[in-house]
């Protein structure tokens, strides 16, 4: 797998990181009994399904490497291209935040009870529900499926398209192991640094996300012409 496929792929699984969801459901994890066992335990999910449905999908898309036009260049620009036209929705207010009018408050009234109920789950000790969380935030998203794409489209070796798996959800959970080994170390500390983090995150609002966006599908763009270009 060549140096043009790795800088892209680090680059989406960064942006994957910063999540304001995740990193939000990693400071409830960390502020619920036994933090330490709650975090590992989301963070278990969080890998096991992510692997899960990377090696599924890497292994099914693996027969179209046989297209003379799935190729990495093209495959880039392609992702590329979608990364940028949601950053246009994201500065547009279509996506990730925009005003909520009246129906919206309406539903959220009608909604109350249900959301009081996932919150009840949320704060509580289980195990089990840190453990679904984890589930929950690494089901197959189009940023994810985009990642899958570039790995596919590299033509590396099977063994070489699953360690790219892996260290792309490793360093895509890094705000959850990091906070992990933090804690074990200064657990006040940790728990102030990282609300005062996902505070600020949720700060930059469309912006912080439209930047990020931009950056990486200007990434991936430029390094799939500069390939075609080859």
């Amino acid at each position: 797998m060549t140096r043009i496929m790795w800088i892209p792929l680090l680059m989406m699984a960064v942006a994957v990181s910063l999540e304001p969801f995740r990193i939000g459901m990693t400071v409830l994890m960390i502020n619920r009994p036994q933090p330490a066992l709650q975090l590992l335990t989301f963070l278990v999910g969080g890998f096991l399904m992510g692997t899960a449905v990377g090696v599924v999908v890497l292994f099914a898309l693996r027969p179209a490497l046989g297209s003379a036009h799935f190729t990495l260049p093209r495959v880039q620009i392609v992702v590329g291209a979608i990364i940028l036209l949601n950053a246009v929705l994201v500065a547009a207010g279509v996506l990730g935040g925009g005003r909520a009018d009246g129906r919206q408050d309406r539903l959220i009234r009608r909604l109350e009870p249900v959301t009081n109920r996932a919150r009840r789950l949320l704060t509580g000790s289980s195990l089990w529900t840190a453990g679904i969380a984890g589930l929950g935030i690494a089901l197959p998203s189009v940023d994810y499926l985009a990642a899958l794409a570039l790995i596919v489209a590299s033509g590396a070796a099977a063994t070489t398209q699953l360690s790219a798996l892996v260290v792309f959800n490793v360093v895509a959970f890094a705000l959850i192991e990091i906070p992990l080994l933090c804690y074990l170390v200064a657990p006040d500390r940790t728990r102030t640094a990282l609300s005062a983090f996902y505070d600020w995150l949720r700060s930059q609002g469309r912006r912080g996300v439209f930047v990020l966006l931009t950056t990486v599908g200007c990434v991936l763009v430029g390094v799939g012409v500069a390939g075609l270009q080859r």
